[in-house]
């Protein structure tokens, strides 16, 4: 019981830290988010350990923590097993995919020298109406160089590109010119007008790329793309999780522990600026909105929760499992999403690719359209 009513806490907790406000204050609470699955999950057992007891009132502990915490643990797993799950559009459907392209494997992280190709590959197989890729480069002098207009052949007139930041090339690669320099940040490609293209600044170089989607004169979205801040881990910190899960915390490693603590707290106070800057933005939108891109949260968060508010998110209408997008450190980080108006569009479909060709997969979501 003492154990069951530490689990109750432990849920209780990751539900106040989705309503905990971090921005200028990073706070240990905000990381409770990330473990809100395995609180869950705890709770789900003891109600099974219970109802299979001598005392089966008991499940109620549990059971009703999860009804009250149930806008938080809804987003955590897919139930969705049974019925259609149809990726492909119908005419006049509309088919979007979001993929942190992770600059194209410039640095050759995946150690593929054919991954460029596959990730264009993969593109014209899964033939979205609306294509939008955080982590895009492309060269300052000429914006159709490398890949854009690659992609613009494979049936996508429409582009709209927004950078975040300005590099030399040879951070990334040996490969490059001597201070040849890339744009990186975010790019729409459509088979639909866009219209309206409007770059907020979220904070700093953080931004959100927002445009009208004219599918035709009674039906228009506005479509926006966003890259929330990472936590900043390099191959050494990602080295020393896989550690931490290995050996445990124990001696030198707790000093380590801190640092990695204190960059997940910073980047967890950092994404909620931008969340709810993002929030503001919404309300002075015209048309019916999608949000789509690499939030670097999971759906416990303060931040899914701010950006999220009454849209909803198609992996919960259509997604299975824990529908992992990003292939690091934990199974259950699902940080890329697509969130849309549900009085204007009917989810169909939805699928996330476990393809190696980055650090996070391709996510697909397939729509009908309810109401012009």
């Amino acid at each position: 019981m003492i154990i069951n009513i530490g689990a109750v806490i432990w849920l209780l907790l990751c539900k106040f830290a989705s309503l905990y406000n971090p921005e200028g204050h990073p706070s240990l609470l905000s990381l409770f988010s990330f473990s809100t699955f395995l609180a869950y999950f705890l709770n789900v057992v003891f109600i099974f350990l219970w109802l299979f007891s001598k005392r089966k009132l008991r499940f109620l502990f549990s059971f009703l923590t999860i009804i009250i915490c149930w806008s938080l643990v809804k987003p955590i797993f897919g139930f969705n097993y049974f019925g259609n799950n149809k990726v492909e559009p119908n005419d006049g459907g509309l088919k979007i995919m979001t993929w942190n392209v992770h600059l194209f494997d410039l640095g050759e992280w995946t150690n593929d020298e054919t991954s460029k190709a596959k990730i264009i590959k993969l593109i014209q197989d899964e033939n979205p109406d609306v294509l939008c890729l955080e982590e895009f480069y492309w060269d300052p002098a000429h914006n159709a160089e490398p890949y854009t207009n690659i992609i613009q052949q494979l049936g996508y007139p429409y582009v709209r590109l927004s950078m975040n930041n300005q590099m030399k090339k040879s951070r990334m690669t040996t490969k490059s010119i001597k201070n040849e320099l890339i744009n990186s940040g975010d790019a729409i490609f459509s088979k639909y007008p866009l219209q309206n293209e409007t770059s907020y600044t979220l904070k700093g170089s953080y931004k959100m790329l927002s445009v009208d989607l004219v599918m035709d004169s009674s039906q228009i979205f506005n479509l926006n793309v966003v890259h929330l801040t990472s936590v900043g881990f390099g191959n050494e910190d990602l080295e020393f999780i896989e550690e931490v899960k290995a050996k445990g915390v124990e001696g030198e490693i707790k000093t380590k522990s801190k640092g990695v603590l204190k960059k997940l707290m910073n980047a967890s106070s950092n994404r909620a600026t931008l969340a709810n800057k993002i929030d503001s933005i919404k309300r002075i939108t015209d048309y019916p909105i999608i949000i789509c891109g690499d939030f670097n949260d999971v759906p416990g968060s303060f931040v899914y929760q701010k950006v999220k508010g009454n849209l909803t998110d198609a992996f919960e209408k259509k997604g299975v499992g824990l529908g992992r997008t990003y292939h690091n450190i934990f199974p259950t980080l699902r940080i890329d999403y697509i969130l849309f108006d549900e009085a204007a569009l009917k989810a169909e479909g939805y699928l996330s690719r476990s393809v190696g060709l980055s650090d996070h997969y391709p996510v697909i979501a397939n729509f009908s359209i309810k109401a012009k």
